[in-house]
């Protein structure tokens, strides 16, 4: 299956123009027989604290009727950062709608970040599922940009039978050699594929990375670079997957009565 990252910019509060952006990739994508594209962290309204307190409650509906009409007029899957309203206030989320504009799940951001100047917890609510989707034969995991740094999450959806991970991000520029370095890693140490869509540019907080990737259960990785708008692509072969993990059974040598034993006794020591 072909697959890929849409690494774009957005406009801050400016939805009718982000979703402008996505229509024009989703096209672009499409032609160039992808069959699920993934899109940065909070396409919709762009990563601006500000500009989500403000307006992200009122946009879901019409975000959430284009997103699916794309996705179903261009036969896709899509899958998105959003943000996303819901009785326990706002949440940053990767949604993904199918071929036929029905969402195939919703993923809530577990991981809020707070440090170096921004901070999610004041206008997000924290995410409490882990959250994976099957699509033409083929389990996905989602999650979004700080998670990277907790592989827990992806192991449990190795775990759980996802052979590719999906990763929506707002990684920012000073911090990209810890995207590629943390991408690379849950892909290598959970043997499936890693698919990272991240932003460019400098709207909002901080300037983005870029850097959208495509990486292989065994680490090789294709790469784009911090500045220009596009997609990166990658190709999911099940066949290889499974070679890997036979010939390398890292999943199966794991001791995780050692683990737990360890996690049982470490809460005092941080």
């Amino acid at each position: 299956m072909k697959i890929a990252a849409v690494q774009m910019s957005g406009f801050p509060g400016d939805v009718r123009g982000s979703l402008n952006k996505v229509g024009a990739h989703v096209r672009t994508g499409a032609k160039a027989s992808c069959r699920l594209l993934l899109f940065p962290e909070i396409t919709d309204l762009g990563y601006d604290i500000g500009a989500i307190a403000q307006g992200g409650r009122d946009w879901w509906p019409r975000v959430r009727d284009e997103l699916s009409s794309l996705a179903r007029e261009h036969d896709i899957c899509l899958v998105c950062g959003v943000c996303l309203p819901g009785g326990q206030g706002l949440f940053n989320a990767l949604v993904a709608f199918g071929p036929g504009g029905d969402i195939l799940a919703e993923y809530r951001k577990i991981h809020l970040f707070a440090g170096g100047g921004a901070d999610e917890t004041g206008v997000f609510s924290p995410g409490a599922k882990i959250v994976y989707f099957d699509f033409e034969g083929i389990r996905f995991g989602l999650s979004v940009c700080y998670d990277l740094r907790f592989p827990e999450l992806y192991r449990a959806q190795a775990l759980s039978g996802c052979k590719a991970l999906l990763v929506a991000s707002a990684w920012p520029k000073r911090r990209i050699d810890v995207w590629k370095t943390l991408c690379a890693a849950r892909a290598i140490e959970n043997q499936c594929c890693l698919l990272g869509a991240n932003r460019v540019g400098e709207q909002g907080l901080f300037p983005f990375g870029g850097h959208s990737l495509f990486v292989e259960p065994a680490g090789d990785m294709t790469v784009a670079d911090g500045v220009r708008e596009g997609l990166i692509s990658g190709i999911i072969d099940l066949g290889d997957i499974t070679a890997i993990r036979r010939d390398i059974p890292a999943l199966r040598h794991r001791r995780p009565e050692l683990y737990a034993e360890a996690l049982d006794n470490s809460a005092e020591s941080l």
